[in-house]
């Protein structure tokens, strides 16, 4: 299997457009976000997820196929996962050009990947896509959780129909969605500083690639040819 090294351009570090970094942020809420609760007093709120740093490490697997694959890789060997689960994954995101395609980096800071998504969060509130609210005012129960709404949900299913690259993007959050790690922040946080190469990359640097490793154990275990 060849692979395939990606220096990142200035708009990959930003993890592309403002609409696209939008457009990933629907995709995030309409597949992984949880039904909100009866109690919910957000007007037509169809979905819910808590914090933005859940929002942000999810955005980071979404984005970095090889980081992904990685970790559909570590649940098979341990047997969380079965091998009919994670193939179909790992080959569409470690074959051909698709890491070329789809890998937008982000840099790390003191809590992990991060990118700047405040551009596209305002958007698409502005255009009652979604909304946030804050779940506690103060002390460490404070957060912001958000919320994908009717008109959000409509706005992703009208981009499906006529954009079928975006179903990459479904398959990823799929993908991720089979990590039970994914369902809170924290613990995707720190099974994301589990990769040597996310935690030891200096802060404002650009989190590297691990294409080729990945690669390789993914021959090992019989998950791909080699």
């Amino acid at each position: 299997m060849s692979v395939i090294s990606i220096p990142p351009s200035d708009a990959r570090r930003r993890g592309g457009s403002t609409s696209q970094t939008a457009t990933r942020v629907l995709v995030l809420l309409d597949v992984l976000g949880t039904p909100v609760p009866v109690t919910c007093d957000v007007e037509s709120a169809v979905a819910v997820m808590s914090s933005l740093i859940r929002l942000q490490k999810l955005d980071f697997w979404l984005r970095n196929p090889d980081y992904l694959a990685d970790e559909l890789l570590t649940d098979f060997e341990n047997g969380i996962l079965r091998l009919d689960q994670v193939q179909p994954h790992v080959v569409r995101m470690l074959s051909g050009n698709a890491p070329q395609l789809h890998t937008y980096p982000m840099e790390r800071y003191i809590y992990g990947a991060y990118e700047f998504i405040d551009d596209a969060l305002a958007v698409l509130k502005l255009y009652g896509q979604i909304v946030h609210r804050r779940s506690a005012d103060s002390g460490p129960a404070s957060r912001r959780d958000y919320f994908l709404l009717e008109k959000g949900r409509e706005t992703i299913a009208t981009m499906r129909a006529e954009i079928p690259d975006l179903a990459w993007y479904d398959r990823q959050a799929n993908a991720i969605g089979l990590i039970a790690d994914a369902a809170i922040g924290a613990t995707a946080k720190r099974r994301q500083y589990l990769q040597a190469e996310y935690a030891g990359t200096a802060h404002g640097d650009v989190i590297p690639s691990i294409l080729e490793r990945v690669g390789e154990r993914a021959v090992a275990l019989n998950v791909m040819e080699a």
